[in-house]
This record gives C-alpha cells, sequence and structure tokens, in this order.
C-alpha cells in the first residue's frame, strides 16, 4: 500500500494544481446568488469527469500483454510521452505569457484562461454542473497527471482493497481546488465570503505562473522516469 501510494500521491497532487479550477469555484462561491448549492453542482461536474477518467485510466493498462519487460516498456513509454506533452503544454504556456505582457493587463476579475469560464456568479444549478465537467475536460496539465497515476494503480500488484483506497485518495487530492473552496463556504460562511474574492484575484493574477511551474516540474519528472 505504501508503495503504491508513493507513485500515486505526487501525480495527483500535481493533478490537483489547477489554478483555473480553482478560480472559478472560488468566484461561485463569493456570489450572493446560491453560492452552496452552485457550488455542489460544481464539484459533480469536476467528479463526474474524474470518474470518466479513473475508468479510462484503470482500464487502458488491461490490453497489454502478461509479460512484464513488455508492462514496463508500455509504462515508460506511457511516462515519456506524458512528460513530453507536459513540456510542450508549458512552452505554450510561456508563449502566451509572454504574449499577455505585450497585451493590455488583464482584470483580476476577469474569468482566467482565455475566458472558458463565462460569468460563473450568474449561472443556474445545471450550468454550474457543466461549468465543472467543461473546466476539468479542458485542464489539459491535470488530465496529463491524473491519467499516469490511475495507471500507476492498475498495474500494481497491491490488493483490490489497497487499490480502492489509492484511487478514492487521488480523487479526492485531485479535486481539491473545487472541494475545498466548498468545504471552507460550508463550515465557516461568513469568513469564507469576505476572503474568497481577494483569493480568487490572487489566483487569477498567478494562475499562469503556477500552471507552468507544474507542467516544467512534472514535465521533467516524466521524461526522466520514462527514460
Amino acid at each position: 500500500m505504501g508503495e503504491l501510494l508513493s507513485h500515486v500521491l505526487p501525480l495527483a497532487v500535481g493533478a490537483a494544481i489547477s489554478p483555473t479550477v480553482l478560480a472559478v469555484a472560488l468566484l461561485i462561491l463569493s456570489s450572493p446568488r446560491r453560492p452552496v448549492a452552485r457550488g455542489v453542482a460544481f464539484v459533480g461536474g469536476v467528479l463526474v469527469v474524474l470518474a470518466g477518467l479513473s475508468v479510462v485510466g484503470l482500464r487502458l493498462p488491461q490490453h497489454v500483454g502478461r509479460p512484464s519487460p513488455l508492462r514496463l516498456e508500455v509504462t515508460r513509454t506511457i511516462d515519456l510521452v506524458v512528460g513530453v506533452l507536459l513540456l510542450i503544454l508549458a512552452a505554450a504556456t510561456l508563449l502566451r505569457m509572454l504574449a499577455t505582457d505585450r497585451a493590455a493587463p488583464v482584470d483580476p476579475g476577469d474569468a482566467p484562461a482565455g475566458g472558458r469560464a463565462g460569468h460563473p456568479e450568474r449561472e443556474g444549478l445545471g450550468s454550474a454542473a457543466v461549468l465543472g465537467a467543461a473546466m476539468m475536460i479542458g485542464n489539459f496539465s491535470t488530465i496529463l497527471l491524473y491519467l499516469p497515476a490511475m495507471h500507476e494503480i492498475a498495474r500494481s500488484h497491491a490488493c483490490d482493497a489497497d487499490k480502492a483506497v489509492a484511487l478514492v485518495v487521488a480523487v479526492a487530492i485531485t479535486s481539491l481546488p473545487a472541494t475545498l473552496p466548498l468545504l471552507v463556504r460550508v463550515a465557516a460562511p461568513g469568513p469564507a465570503a469576505r476572503s474568497f474574492a481577494s483569493v480568487h484575484a490572487w489566483v487569477a493574477r498567478h494562475s499562469s505562473q503556477v500552471a507552468l511551474v507544474v507542467e516544467v516540474v512534472f514535465g521533467v519528472w516524466l521524461v526522466w522516469k520514462g527514460r
């Protein structure tokens, strides 16, 4: 169990670093219009996508043959490909940051990541759920780290109970940008409502920098792991 978690936890933590999802969750929960209900719907959309990714990540390795050298080679290839994709994504993020620096400054209250979020404070429950799903589907750095975590669980020799625990832990950690603000809002509604606006502004200002660090660090790690 400990060995399995040692492989899964770093990937899950990296997948959880999602400034865009966090910024939108904070924006929804700082709204005066049914913030908790729409926050729950947003989390539901996020979890639906994670459930789908879990199924894909857990089932793909089943098509690999039994010989362990082949399985090891496939695992290394997956790590290498995902690492290269993350580094390409990091290059795209850096180019986008440089282009943004030359343009007019962006208002921190604007929707992050190219405006995909629209105006979540005005959305209903169904729209909030769809928004949560859309934010995860478009969150490529999270997907590229979450799928290898599922691959680690699928190829592990741990018992089914340990794999189930690792899966729950991976989902819980990866969904933290959506679930943690909701839990804080429910537990301390007054202080949360007052602080979320300023936190959202900081996340919106630094989302590109955070994403770049995550993509570079985990991209290099996966390339080194799959070499």
